[in-house]
């Protein structure tokens, strides 16, 4: 297996790059094409529409399979390039932008299924960590990539044309990489039935929600720290380059470390996450007070906040993939449903707070929201506490 585990590595770092390279200049790229006010709009639709689709996700694997899922999804993903590629045209462009985000989560979503499939259960913590530090060194990649494009001419279609290509290399990949995976039997678990089942079981329903704060992070810091840095603090897009590729380190640093210290030293769960916590909390509110040019400065106050946020990420996904089987879709689903779901919440509270507040206090405001994963961790019960419906 670990051949077939190391193909599904190399197709993740593909796929990954394809959607790094764009994350940190779409809002700027459908700014150009049209009014500001409808760029949050999209995102929330986006998110919507993944959110249906994961909630959803053992009906489809059932009815599909993983692997013909995976090829579908790759395709329209594909379609959605070209029309961000070609089109001047805002519903278009707007229809291609949802259809490209949604199939992106959707994507790596059957991803986890394989690597789920492929991998050692014994060796959880090696595996998650060596799988979110490959993806996360093309997200480390891509601020210097997209940066350097972005210099020139018609960066932004350039941008989508090389992740295009990446999209199109991903597929012919996943097709040699998956020849002989045989899908399980997916349950067919009803949304409700899941709810009752992840609020029973309090391990699974704190780390889902940790998880959900880690996405709320996310979906504030990607759609406004470039905004802030460049229209607020007045970089360039060759200075925050550096510094997003500085700031993304720590995702390729500690992921395999911090699986190894779960797996081998068995260091707790729970103390790491709350380090990452505090991390988070104290670097994030410290962009609130900062104004500086200085590039050194800025890239060392974002490198923080992802020392946590990659503390955190790689403990949540250790913790989750210990305690779920590859046919448990159903609860990767809602795992995975955090992210489309702080997508659509993020930028309403976002925007609301913006109405209220200057631009600065957005950061001094997510540092008070993460503390509330303090309260989500303690929930969380001692190392292998956490009762599994299939045993």
């Amino acid at each position: 297996m670990t051949n077939k585990l190391n193909k599904m590595y190399l197709v993740s770092f593909i796929f990954t790059l394809h959607i790094a390279l764009s994350a940190y200049v779409n809002s700027t790229f459908l700014v150009s094409i049209m009014s500001e006010k409808y760029v949050g709009i999209l995102y929330t639709v986006a998110s919507l529409v993944t959110l249906i689709l994961l909630t959803n996700s053992s009906k489809i694997l059932k009815n599909f399979g993983n692997k013909k899922i995976t090829l579908i999804f790759l395709f329209i993903n594909i379609l959605s390039l070209i029309g961000l590629i070609v089109s001047k045209n805002p519903i278009i462009t707007g229809t291609s932008f949802v259809l490209f985000m949604s199939t992106n989560t959707l994507v790596l979503f059957c991803i986890d299924i394989f690597i789920e499939h492929f991998s050692d259960q014994t060796k959880t913590g090696k595996t998650r960590g060596t799988y979110l530090t490959i993806i996360n060194i093309a997200w480390m990649l891509s601020p210097l990539i997209s940066t350097f494009i972005m210099t020139k001419e018609g960066g932004y279609q350039t941008i989508y044309s090389i992740s295009l290509i990446m999209a199109i290399l991903m597929m012919i990949s996943l097709i040699f990489s998956v020849k002989t995976f045989k899908d399980r039997t997916y349950k067919r678990t009803p949304f409700f039935e899941t709810f009752y089942f992840i609020k029973k079981n309090k391990g699974i329903e704190a780390i889902v929600i940790i998880n959900f704060i880690l996405q709320f992070f996310f979906s504030w810091m990607v759609v406004y720290t470039p905004l802030y840095l460049y229209d607020h603090i007045g970089l360039n897009w060759t200075q925050i380059g550096s510094i997003f590729t500085v700031m993304l380190a720590p995702f390729v640093i500690l992921g395999l470390p911090v699986g190894i210290l779960i797996d081998r030293y068995k260091i707790s769960k729970k103390k790491l996450l709350k380090i990452g916590l505090l991390t988070m909390i104290i670097s994030t509110s410290i962009i609130s007070i900062v104004s500086t040019k200085e590039v050194v400065i800025w890239a060392i106050i974002l490198f923080f906040t992802r020392v946590g946020a990659s503390i955190i990420e790689t403990t949540s996904e250790i913790y989750f993939f210990s305690k779920i089987k590859e046919d448990d879709a159903y609860l990767l689903g809602i795992f995975r449903d955090m992210n489309p779901v702080a997508y659509i919440i993020g930028p309403i509270i976002a925007t609301v707070i913006l109405i209220i507040f200057p631009f600065q206090y957005l950061f001094l405001i997510l540092g008070i929201i993460i503390i509330s994963g303090f309260y989500y961790v303690s929930k969380l019960e001692k190392e292998n506490g956490i009762p599994n419906q299939n045993k």
